[in-house]
């Protein structure tokens, strides 16, 4: 005799979460695209820039796996940040075709003009559901995230007090 489960794992409810992370994945990509529309950016250009500020050091192959572009589409968007002055290869790699990747000080300052508007949006959230609410909800998000791909996700080494 089948047991039914509980209630999170119905299909309507895994349908209405599936739902409702699509419309927050939407709703956070409008957020922040007033800053980067100003400086004539793609969406695309705004994840290159949000997770290779995230893991200075990132390459274009790293870039391709996590987002799922192929290499010739993904150049196309790395130089063009880098003609914007948004974005930098670091110090030459001693494999030449290993180019790392670093966020200029002026992609800094527009990432975080675009993250800002993005975090004001999410803190309302967590604040609505609360603590235990929010540590559920970034323990799901981690699940569905590949293990290859967590450590975009990993905290700053020196995390600093709360106010």
């Amino acid at each position: 005799m089948a047991t039914v489960g509980p209630l999170y794992l119905r299909d309507y409810e895994l349908q209405r979460a599936l739902t409702l992370l699509w419309l927050a994945e939407l709703e956070l990509a409008r957020t922040g695209l007033g800053p980067l529309q100003r400086a004539d950016l793609l969406f695309k250009d705004y994840l290159v820039l949000f997770f290779v500020a995230a893991r200075p050091g990132t390459t274009v192959a790293e870039l391709t796996q996590l987002l799922g572009a192929s290499k010739q589409a993904l150049s196309r968007h790395v130089i063009k940040l880098r003609g914007m002055g948004l974005l930098a290869e670091s110090a030459p790699a001693a494999d030449r075709r290993r180019r790392p990747l670093v966020v200029t000080e002026k992609g800094r300052s527009l990432l975080e003009e675009a993250v800002s508007l993005q975090k004001r949006l999410l803190r309302r959230g967590f604040r609505q559901a609360g603590p235990e609410a929010v540590g559920g909800f970034v323990t799901v998000l981690s699940e569905l995230v590949p293990e290859k791909h967590r450590a975009f996700a990993q905290p700053p080494a020196s995390v600093p007090e709360r106010p």
